[in-house]
């Protein structure tokens, strides 16, 4: 029996570079010809430089570093959080319970692949992060107003500037 004109689901882009991520690690020969055949479009964006470049973050990386707060991410990750708590407490990591304060606040973040991890990770919502964690926790908004501080660009600024010397 023939099969005629049998569709493909469309995915897309960051799809394909998933299946391909894994496919590769398994060294599944067969599943990479596979996607490569049924997505050649896809296949095409995926290894161009420019494609490559624009999804690059160095975030993807600051599992690798002492403090990533020191690498210049547009993502609010749990570590480069866990940083400026520590700045503010002027100590080298932040105190215990504030990583699961963070993981128990009710904010609005977002699920990002880390092709360097191999695994999902947030990124926090910069607004709901100043006002709903660094400002709602007394001993948090204590030190904030302490140091006068005015934004979280700041505190990113400043705990940058701290950790800059110790990375």
């Amino acid at each position: 029996m023939r099969r005629l004109n049998v569709t493909h689901p469309q995915i897309s882009l960051e799809d394909f570079i998933y299946y391909y991520h894994i496919a590769h690690k398994r060294k599944n020969i067969r599943a990479l010809n596979q996607l490569c055949h049924l997505y050649p479009e896809l296949s095409v964006m995926a290894f161009q430089n420019d494609s490559l470049s624009k999804r690059y973050d160095p975030s993807e990386y600051d599992y690798y570093r002492w403090h990533p707060i020191t690498l210049g991410s547009a993502y609010m990750t749990e570590r480069r959080i866990m940083d400026m708590v520590a700045y503010l407490f002027s100590r080298d990591r932040a105190p215990k319970g504030y990583k699961h304060r963070l993981r128990t606040a009710a904010l609005s973040y977002r699920l990002m692949f880390n092709y360097s991890l191999d695994r999902y990770q947030k990124d926090y919502d910069r607004q709901e992060l100043w006002s709903n964690f660094f400002l709602r926790l007394p001993d948090l908004r204590h030190k904030i107003e302490r140091y006068r501080i005015h934004s979280l660009m700041e505190l990113e600024y400043r705990a940058a500037e701290y950790f800059m010397d110790t990375d």
